[in-house]
């Protein structure tokens, strides 16, 4: 990709990257409530089908929601407004696939929660996970598609 060589072009180039970065970095409230919701509700049964006390931080910028440091065990949680039939795929973002990553490096077990309006089903994070990548969402991120098909069914929700 070449930079424009007319200045107004130019310009023009700069100021929508810049404003992709700004809009991409926006925090939402409101949609961070919603979420800490789902999480303050699944909390009391991952505690306890994990046989362990989570622990979640306050920064709202944690990338994973909970974590035991004694059993070396990390949750995150995405809370969703849908069915899990309704597609094939659920999304999660490509940072915290790799965060996962970096934590089982160091020792921990992650597993992604995925908490539909019907039923809640997870994932155990493995190294040798593959999944397909694509731009979506609203700020247009990397994310990863994981098979609806492949995620287990969380048996600790009645």
């Amino acid at each position: 990709m070449s930079l424009p060589t007319n200045p107004a072009a130019f310009d023009k180039a700069k100021n929508n990257i810049l404003r992709y970065y700004t809009m991409s970095s926006k925090f939402n409230r409101e949609l961070w409530n919603v979420g800490r919701k789902i999480e303050d509700a699944i909390k009391p049964k991952i505690d306890e089908y994990f046989g362990c006390e989570f622990q979640r931080s306050d920064d709202i910028y944690d990338v994973m929601d909970f974590r035991d440091e004694d059993k070396k065990i990390i949750v995150e949680v995405k809370g969703r407004r849908i069915p899990s039939t309704q597609f094939k795929d659920t999304i999660i973002t490509c940072n915290k696939f790799t965060e996962a990553l970096i934590e089982i490096e160091n020792g921990y077990e992650v597993y992604f929660f995925f908490v539909f309006t019907d039923k809640t089903l997870y994932h155990k994070v493995d190294e040798e996970d593959s999944f397909m990548m694509k731009m979506t969402g609203t700020f247009q991120k990397p994310h990863y598609l994981i098979p609806v098909k492949d995620l287990k069914e969380f048996e600790g929700e009645n």
